[in-house]
């Protein structure tokens, strides 16, 4: 049985790259960001993604609270992943913020999430002589994660989730996708029970984009397991792209 963590699983954290001379615009920081998502791509994928926007003042390049755009929340998600009533379909739609912007697609691919930044992003500075607007946090709390072969014979159906919050099993459908099994969260049953995607991506731009990945469940953090050695391996791609691990590396040795 798959255990899910309490309060969360451990997670690993990257810093992007330093930017090379004339390099640093928030657009190229969207590009950047989007580019170290696309290497999480063999293990896990969003089906919806949560941005809170804010004016960065222009000399340090920092959100200053104090100015604040009009339309501050984002949110955009998997269109056939809304609001079900079948427990164990996906129930994706849940944003945190108050009145956000919320746009379904019908894939929600990087390019689809680069362009719904750069629209955010697009809208105009309360104060244009000192302030542009740009991203600030961005969440996806519903994902698509790789189940690995050794743990998915073609003939489950299911994965059997032990729920942190809760005394239940949960009972979340492994689906199919070109010869390769995964699964994906909340569906309702999880919703209701207050369990956590198999995997959660965090990213932040405070100077510098930082991207954290949570492995929620035991399948991709126990020592060992399948899924531990696809998620080290996509963290080893992001290195190699110059991306740096920040924190992570006491649970996740592999990196240290």
């Amino acid at each position: 049985m798959v255990r899910e963590h309490k309060d969360g699983g451990p997670t690993l954290t990257f810093a992007e790259p330093l930017p090379t001379s004339g390099e640093g615009s928030a657009a190229s920081a969207v590009g950047r960001l989007v580019h170290g998502i696309r290497r999480l791509w063999p293990l896990v994928r969003p089906l919806s993604a949560e941005a809170v926007v804010g004016c960065l003042d222009r000399e340090t390049g920092y959100p200053d609270i104090g100015v604040q755009p009009l339309r501050p929340h984002w949110f955009i998600h998997d269109r056939a992943a809304a609001r079900p009533t079948d427990g164990r379909a996906l129930d994706v739609v849940g944003p945190w913020h108050v009145d956000p912007v919320v746009e379904p697609v019908p894939d929600l691919s990087a390019a689809a999430i680069e362009s719904w930044l750069a629209r955010a992003q697009a809208q105009a500075s309360p104060a244009p002589g000192t302030h542009d607007v740009g991203w600030t946090d961005l969440w996806f709390n519903a994902t698509r994660a790789l189940v690995p072969g050794p743990y998915a014979p073609d003939a489950t159906a299911h994965v059997a989730l032990d729920v942190a919050e809760a005394r239940w099993v949960a009972h979340v459908p492994l689906r199919w996708r070109e010869g390769t099994a995964w699964v994906a969260g909340p569906t309702r049953e999880m919703r209701q029970l207050g369990a956590r995607a198999p995997i959660t991506l965090h990213a932040s731009d405070y100077g510098r984009v930082e991207l954290a990945v949570s492995a929620n469940w035991s399948l991709w953090s126990e020592d060992g397991s399948p899924g531990r050695t696809v998620l080290i391996d996509v963290a080893r791609d992001l290195v190699a792209d110059g991306w740096c691990v920040t924190y992570g590396t006491e649970f996740f040795h592999e990196l240290a």
